[in-house]
């Protein structure tokens, strides 16, 4: 049966009838009523949307000391919303609600703190309130010291901190608070590569399908990425990759767009009956046996399978054959064929290879001892977020040029 007519009507009726009397409330002085207005004023819900009315219900709120009023009023000023842009008026409402505990008044005191935004820039002052904030679990501030950590902005670079902030966001934190994703993403990226935490490509794989299904951007891309290529521990799939990428690709991201266009050319899948025949396919079995990942360990078996996705050029085979060959897992050690499978893969962007390349020159092992050039592969890594490469950049004073 269809709706009785004039339901929709009288629910209409009902809605303006409550807020009514919310704003009646307000008239009266009460700061949550007032604060409450000024949310339907803003979001335009059971009244028409209007920022300066917003902006006027969060001070009547906020003059009396209301918490979320005042960081509500606050943001009013910082994005110049309903009333002139105040970033020191912003900061005077912000610090008011951070000072009396206020997680998200303190995080974004912080962030004002970071970009000098209404007061003198300082990193110690915004690690302060983005560490009050973080410390009782608010998402975005976690992220924002994790951040810090991660590529060592006012501290110290340190993996595992940055992974132990993240992942308090992830564990504490409410799914749809601001920056939720970015935290998923960025434990899924620190399980990937062992940054900070163990390696594990299953936990990584999962963290990003979490994010992915958020809606995360970027966690779209890596997914899309990790199909197509049959890495961290997932198998081929062109339909899920296609599926993540366009996703993506729908959302701005160039570089998923020119992976759909390389998807579309690429030739017809083998029929799955003939086993692992393409590179990704090949590279992840190799992988497994070399970690011992739901496989016994066997050395020669995983290089006789990493060797052909090398030859074929798939840039994690060739990282993680050179390593093998390096280490004389399964083969005798070839410096020469080292370096050439580093190169390679180093060559198509890969930033563990090109820290190898980096580590390689600067000792000397395997090529002439070529400073320099190592420090030009180590910035190549750095630029792609590799933390070894960012600390090797840091303290050596030999990098600093001439």
């Amino acid at each position: 049966m269809g709706d009785v007519p004039g339901e929709g009507f009288a629910a209409a009726m009902d809605d303006l009838r409550e807020f009514g009397r919310l704003e009646r409330d307000a008239q009266l002085g009460d700061a949550t009523a007032q604060c409450l207005v000024g949310e339907a004023y803003f979001d335009g819900t059971r009244v028409a949307r209007d920022r300066q009315r917003s902006a006027h219900w969060f001070r009547r709120a906020a003059e009396q000391g209301h918490l979320d009023g005042q960081c509500r009023l606050a943001f009013h000023y910082a994005e110049g919303d309903g009333v002139a842009r105040d970033f020191a008026e912003a900061v005077a409402w912000y610090r008011k609600a951070a000072d009396a505990g206020h997680l998200e008044s303190q995080c974004a005191l912080g962030t004002h703190y970071a970009r000098g935004q209404g007061v003198d820039a300082s990193r110690e002052q915004a690690l302060h309130w983005w560490g009050m904030a973080a410390d009782r679990g608010h998402v975005q501030a976690c992220v924002n010291m994790g951040v810090s950590y991660y590529f060592g902005r006012g501290v110290a670079r340190d993996a595992e901190m940055a992974f132990a902030f993240y992942s308090k966001a992830v564990e504490r934190g409410d799914p749809a608070s601001r920056g939720y994703g970015d935290a998923l993403c960025s434990v899924a990226h620190m399980y990937c590569d062992g940054i900070g935490v163990a390696r594990s490509a299953r936990l990584g794989a999962m963290h990003y399908q979490r994010a992915a299904e958020m809606g995360n951007v970027s966690a779209r891309f890596a997914l899309g990425k990790m199909f197509m290529e049959g890495s961290g521990g997932l198998p081929v799939d062109r339909s899920q990759a296609r599926h993540w990428l366009s996703l993506a690709a729908e959302q701005g991201d160039d570089e998923a767009q020119r992976r759909l266009l390389a998807l579309d050319a690429m030739p017809a899948e083998a029929p799955a009956h003939l086993g692992p025949q393409d590179p990704a396919a090949q590279y992840e079995l190799g992988q497994r046996l070399a970690m011992g990942d739901g496989v016994a360990r066997n050395d020669p078996e995983a290089v006789r399978w990493l060797t052909p996705a090398a030859g074929a050029g798939h840039a994690g085979a060739q990282h993680l054959l050179a390593q093998m060959i390096q280490g004389a897992r399964g083969v005798p050690c070839d410096m020469k064929d080292v370096v050439r499978l580093y190169r390679l893969a180093a060559n198509q962007d890969h930033a563990d290879a090109q820290y190898e390349l980096g580590q390689l020159c600067e000792r000397g092992d395997g090529v002439p001892r070529d400073l320099p050039t190592a420090r030009a592969w180590y910035r190549k890594a750095a630029s792609k977020g590799h933390l070894k490469a960012m600390r090797k950049l840091e303290r050596k004073p030999w990098w600093k040029l001439r």
